[in-house]
């Protein structure tokens, strides 16, 4: 019959019709999402921030991200010029300890140098054994020349040696020649008839001296020492002096007979 209940209907009831408070659920069923609060009125929402406020903070955000890179860039060059200082000292120390090193060994070269020179020079100024002196060199002769008219005149021929170590003169009469002139007229040379001893070899030291004496009879001569060449005129004559072929300058003085 319409309206009558059936006793074999088995479906739930809602709580209330169970017996259940309002509000009340069964034991073991989740809540229910989107459900309301008490009183029916929605959560309410966060305000959004305004635009200002939005890029403040952007702002102040890469406020930050630029001082994070600009501390970044200073660390990062203050590294460089640390290591690039100390690469440059590095460098300097190297090349200054290979400066005094070269210094060092061209001091030793030099000294090395100087030494060897040294002792060749020492070597030279004290031969090890005996020297024998070369020849005396006219331009180191002292020549002194001296005439005394007679029958017959005589000459004296003085040499000294200027030089500063000994040397080996000839002073004999083939070396030494006497000449005497009248003007232009050869009148004798003592190297026509040429006396003994033809040849005197002498030692002399530096600052040595020796003599020799020549004699003329007043007779004339030729090369060859042909005879029957008469005697000299009186009058004014000049002889000079030559040592092994070569003039003496200052061997020139006047007489009269």
């Amino acid at each position: 019959m319409p309206g009558a209940a059936n006793p074999d209907d088995t479906r739930p009831t809602s709580g209330a019709a169970q017996g259940r408070p309002p509000g009340a659920r069964e034991k073991g069923l989740p809540p229910r999402t989107g459900s309301r609060p008490a009183g029916g009125r929605p959560p309410a929402r966060r305000p959004r921030p305004s635009r200002a406020v939005i890029w403040r903070r952007r702002i102040v955000a890469l406020v930050v991200l630029l001082a994070l890179v600009a501390g970044v860039v200073w660390g990062v060059s203050s590294l460089v010029r640390t290591l690039t200082a100390q690469g440059a000292e590095a460098q300097t120390a190297s090349a200054q300890g290979s400066a005094a090193a070269g210094s060092a060994e061209g001091s030793a070269g030099e000294d090395s140098a100087a030494s060897a020179a040294s002792a060749g020079d020492a070597a030279q100024e004290e031969p090890a054994g005996p020297v024998d002196p070369g020849k005396c060199s006219p331009r180191d002769l002292d020549v002194r020349l001296s005439a005394t008219p007679g029958q017959p005149t005589s000459f004296a021929v003085t040499l000294t040696n200027r030089a500063e170590v000994a040397c080996l003169l000839d002073a004999g009469a083939s070396s030494l020649v006497l000449t005497v002139h009248s003007g232009e007229d050869r009148v004798w040379s003592s190297g026509d008839c040429v006396a003994e001893p033809s040849e005197r070899e002498l030692l002399l030291d530096s600052g040595d001296s020796t003599e020799t004496a020549i004699r003329w009879d007043g007779t004339r001569s030729e090369k060859g020492c042909p005879g029957g060449q008469g005697a000299a005129q009186p009058g004014s004559y000049r002889v000079t002096a030559t040592l092994g072929g070569a003039s003496l300058p200052a061997a020139d003085t006047g007489f009269t007979l």
